[in-house]
Formats: C-alpha cells, structure tokens, sequence
C-alpha cells in the first residue's frame, strides 16, 4: 500500500491576529495501491470533504506520495 497526502489551495485561514490569509488545506491521508485508489479511500471515510462543498474533479486538489507513514512532531 502506498500513502498519499491530499490538499487543496480553495480557503483561507485566520492569523493569530486576526488576518484573512489565503492558504492551502490539508484534507487528509489517504492509503492505496494507487493514488486514485486512495483518494477514493480518503472520501470514504472523510465524507465532510464533499458536503463541506471542496471540489473533487476539477483539478483542485494535489496528491503528494508520502516517502513513509512515520509521523514527526518538532
């Protein structure tokens, strides 16, 4: 299985004080033999991601390969 990031450049977060920034959006980890396989996984078990209105087939959103799964927090 391989792991893939997906994100998004539609949205925007709010600074510390209180600044309007355009940003991209980190919608999840998704797992498959394929990138397409995983984005499908990532739906399925994230489903706010349609109802939350970010647009699945149009090219929005990017896919990266993860190198491994392992997390670092620093």
């Amino acid at each position: 299985m391989k792991a893939f990031i997906f994100y998004t450049t539609e949205g925007y977060t709010e600074s510390p004080n209180n600044i309007t920034i355009e940003n991209c959006q980190l919608l999840g980890e998704g797992n498959g033999k394929t990138m397409e396989e995983a984005f499908s996984n990532l739906l399925k078990e994230k489903p706010w991601i349609e109802e939350y209105g970010f647009r699945i087939n149009n090219g929005s959103i990017i896919a990266r390969e993860l190198a491994h799964t392992q997390c670092l927090y620093i």
